[in-house]
């Protein structure tokens, strides 16, 4: 169920042009909707489906929406949906990319380049200094200098090979109204307590998460006594239950949800979830040769150098200074050398371009480093960084690798 881009769908008229024909952007106003209703109608769902009511009812806002015009016809448009990550333990605001869609006619004409720099420009003007999104293809966008910062585990087992997992000291409850929310924020920060990159959930983003799930699918609660242990969103009606959400607390709690599932061998043959890639009980698994597979699922960008290098934290053991030399195929704010200095648990950046650079990387090895997806050594390996062997140590200081997690989907 992935609504995030499109190519080459758009049901309004659009009269060609020349390729390099200046472009146009600004932000939708309120008599935009019905246009940006019947591009999302025309690409993902349609208006009587309960996840389009849902969403433009309770997610939809005109001035999270960039619109794009070529010879004054809209050429393409993206949402900007605005979130708060944890990243590196600082909370850092974000703009996660959905919606992207590009009319037919304007395609191989660089749209979507002029696009995706509009709003990095919107972002920078908006102090959201890291930009997310989940590609369909990350091909498309690491030209661009996305890159995928965090991966999933995908497992996918027969509802009878669950048996092994059954808990019985547990007890299970349907979650059927937005003002239950607490409940899924208790078990939400205590599985997210150590990890990166992961998005913070207020009472208002529960209450939406809640609602369009239940348009959808159904919630259920493991408790252990008294105590809520995990929860998942699933979807019955096909041979597969497919579990948008899961999420534990404990061993005990993942436990209980499968054993929840195995109930289910009736309404179905198997079941799909995806789970932090930092779990390791399929290491436990009776049989793991099938159903275990890792899935890219979250691309992430800096939007601005400067800022987004003085968003996080650092140890506050650390006192160091470096020069790296950045390269931006987008934004050429971002390209030149900066010198970056630690100390006290905090940063500061500094453009130094008479500077001689101890580092070379692009801006998408740059946004792998900040979001702990990849430390200096294995991108150094991996042909994406340029350094001496002291100056990619500093870096492993500076950027030690953490454990990434995120599980929005618009």
């Amino acid at each position: 169920m992935v609504r995030h881009e499109q190519y080459g769908c758009f049901a309004a008229f659009f009269p060609t042009g020349k390729e390099g024909d200046t472009m146009e952007f600004r932000i939708a106003e309120k008599q935009d909707r019905g246009l940006i209703e019947a591009l999302w109608a025309y690409c993902f769902e349609p208006k009587e489906d309960p996840f389009f009511q849902w969403y433009f009812r309770h997610v939809y806002r005109p001035e999270n929406v960039l619109l794009g015009f070529k010879n004054e016809a809209l050429a393409c448009l993206t949402h900007l949906n605005p979130y708060t990550l944890r990243l590196r333990g600082r909370f850092v605001e974000t703009s996660y990319i959905v919606g992207l869609a590009t009319h037919p006619a304007a395609r191989h004409g660089g749209v979507g380049g002029k696009l995706l720099l509009a709003a990095l420009e919107e972002m920078k003007r908006r102090h959201h200094f890291v930009n997310i999104l989940m590609p369909s293809k990350a091909g498309f966008y690491q030209p661009y200098g996305y890159e995928l910062y965090c991966h999933q585990w995908q497992e996918t087992m027969p509802l009878e090979a669950l048996r092994p997992f059954v808990v019985k000291d547990v007890r299970f409850a349907f979650l059927s109204d937005p003002d239950q929310w607490h409940y899924l924020a208790d078990i939400y920060a205590r599985y997210t307590a150590d990890l990166s990159g992961y998005a913070v959930r207020n009472e208002e983003s529960w209450r939406s998460h809640i609602a369009g799930q239940l348009a959808e699918g159904q919630i259920a609660v493991v408790f252990d006594g008294e105590q809520p242990i995990a929860y998942m969103f699933y979807k019955l009606g096909e041979p597969t239950i497919n579990c948008g959400e899961f999420v534990y607390a404990t061993a005990k709690g993942k436990g209980g949800l499968l054993s929840y599932l195995y109930n289910h061998r009736s309404q179905g043959t198997a079941v799909r979830w995806n789970e932090g890639l930092h779990d390791e009980s399929y290491r436990f698994y009776p049989d793991g040769k099938e159903g275990h597979q890792t899935i890219p699922f979250m691309a992430g960008r800096i939007v601005d150098v400067k800022g987004a290098l003085e968003s996080v934290a650092y140890a506050p053991s650390l006192a160091t200074s470096l020069t790296v030399a950045v390269a931006d195929p987008l934004a050429s704010w971002n390209t030149g050398t900066f010198t970056l200095t630690v100390q006290g648990g905090a940063a500061t950046v500094e453009y130094t371009p008479q500077a001689e650079p101890a580092v070379s990387l692009s801006v998408g090895a740059l946004a792998l480093l900040l979001f702990g997806a990849v430390d200096a050594a294995a991108l150094a390996f991996n042909g994406r960084l340029d350094g001496t062997p002291k100056a990619v140590e500093a870096l492993q200081n500076i950027f030690p690798k953490t454990k990434c997690y995120i599980n929005e989907w618009y």
